[in-house]
């Protein structure tokens, strides 16, 4: 039973606080890597969009890439997540699943949405660019020096995603 409809429960439990999942990509090639941007806008993005419940989040990014980009990449390695709070009062909080894969050899580079830009960066000019999420450019810089994933939180720290025992 859906919660919108005849779910009385879910109706004094009011609005759900649950976290909205986003799926991202970042995109390498060679020493570079992909970002994208609302043309006229001064900040830049990683692809990504909403998952949807019971969809996965590869299946979310290998559909973004073939409608955004006209490709797919062969694997995907996890970069890590990044928690923040919602971008509007009274938001549910966000939490970002960001994934890193190779652009194709062979592929045709561009975008295949009329409003979005996909521009290459030098890695050493990631400093010099105004991310959204502001946590994006943090997580791309640690991710790429040692390749270890990580958690990251709106206050910007990362924390090891391995787990030990003792």
């Amino acid at each position: 039973m859906s919660a919108a409809v005849g779910d009385p429960a879910a109706a004094r439990r009011g609005p759900s606080t649950a976290p909205v999942l986003y799926a991202r990509v970042l995109l390498t090639i060679g020493d570079r890597i992909v970002v994208a941007n609302h043309r006229g806008q001064p900040w830049f993005f990683l692809l990504g969009e909403r998952v949807a419940a019971g969809e996965g989040v590869e299946q979310v990014l290998h559909r973004l890439l073939r409608r955004a980009a006209g490709f797919e990449v062969r694997s995907l390695d996890f970069v890590g997540g990044m928690e923040r709070p919602g971008t509007d009062p009274g938001a549910r909080p966000e939490i970002d699943l960001l994934f890193a894969g190779a652009v194709p050899r062979y592929a045709e580079f561009g975008s295949r949405l009329d409003d979005l830009d996909l521009v290459t960066l030098r890695t050493s000019d990631l400093g010099a660019v105004a991310f959204r999420p502001a946590g994006a450019g943090d997580m791309i810089r640690t991710w790429l020096a040692d390749r270890e994933p990580r958690w990251h939180t709106d206050r910007g720290s990362g924390h090891p995603t391995s787990v030990t025992s003792g």
